[in-house]
């Protein structure tokens, strides 16, 4: 792999069936970020393997030349995604037994960023066990779910054609300020014997607890709009489903080409079709079909009608 770390020290760390420092350092790495993209996991693994080789290494110069290949761009070419994936496994059977996992999901916008993020595959509690925050704000980060969630919330935006016709559309983003006031103005008390009383935010208190959100990965802002980061929509999959539902019957978006959730993508503008894509999941799908109509077959729209939510 590199003509200055030996293969057999490459070996020692990357095998199918090792467990080393190297595992326990990008644990510790995706725990500490939260999110982190394949790209910058794939330069810090090749990073870290140089710099455990050189703790061990005694001459001189030999630790000099590591120490260059730490600053470069590209330390161990040889070392790939399939390498990557490799430790990841190693990792996630150690971490199985914790109900943890480092969970690889895609950018909803660009099919080529791939996301890793430290989650708790916990059935139940999930918000409770992975989060770091008091009881109280654990009801205010569930309320905050709930403004992205709710029915009455997810099918309140529409849309007016050039003929002057409102046709309703779905939105899974809520506006910064909208969300800030939210919380400012007291969330709705949860029916539940257990939860302490909501306490309201200033309109400060509320932006920092929200960019707080953001900071851990369970929030993310686009266009000035908050909704679930990948974080987030991984890691509380169940919860969401549990609780909201799966399209048509809940409000939770399922792509009708990857399977995943989102709540940024395209969808079909008949409201009764629930047929709903990542962009980059409608354009293979496109592709693949011979004409240009809705892939569900009752559904008479094409893909020109398809809007962004």
């Amino acid at each position: 792999m590199s003509e200055v770390v030996p293969h057999e020290f490459m070996d020692l760390h990357t095998g199918e069936k090792s467990y080393t420092a190297l595992h326990a350092a990008m644990v510790d790495l995706v725990m500490s970020v939260r999110t982190i993209r394949q790209t910058s996991l794939l330069l810090y693994l090749k990073k870290a393997l140089v710099t455990l080789y050189i703790d061990q290494e005694q001459d001189p110069s030999t630790i000099e030349s590591l120490r260059s290949l730490v600053q470069s761009d590209d330390p161990l070419p040889d070392v790939d995604l399939s390498i990557l994936s490799t430790i990841l496994t190693s990792i996630n059977t150690r971490l199985e037994p914790l109900d943890m996992e480092i969970a690889e999901s895609k950018d909803m916008d660009d099919s080529s960023v791939n996301i890793f993020s430290f989650v708790n595959k916990k059935p139940t509690g999930a918000i409770r066990l992975s989060t770091k925050y008091s009881q109280n704000d654990v009801q205010l980060v569930k309320q905050v779910i709930e403004r992205i969630f709710a029915s009455e919330y997810v099918n309140s935006a529409s849309a007016t054609d050039e003929e002057g016709t409102v046709h309703p559309r779905i939105t899974f983003s809520v506006p910064c300020m909208k969300m800030i006031k939210y919380l400012r103005d007291g969330p709705r008390q949860l029916d539940d014997d257990d939860a302490p009383v909501i306490n309201r935010f200033t309109l400060e208190e509320a932006d920092l607890f929200l960019k707080d959100l953001e900071c851990y990965g369970w929030l993310e802002r686009n266009l000035n709009n908050y909704t679930l980061a990948p974080r987030g929509l991984v890691e509380l999959k169940k919860y969401l489903i549990d609780t909201y539902g799966k399209c048509p019957e809940g409000t939770v978006s399922v792509c009708y080409g990857c399977g995943d959730i989102l709540t940024r993508g395209i969808a079909c503008s008949n409201a009764s079709c629930h047929v709903h894509f990542h962009r980059y999941c409608c354009e293979l799908v496109q592709k693949s079909r011979d004409d240009n109509s809705c892939p569900n077959d009752g559904c008479s729209e094409t893909f020109e009608s398809f809007y962004s939510f």
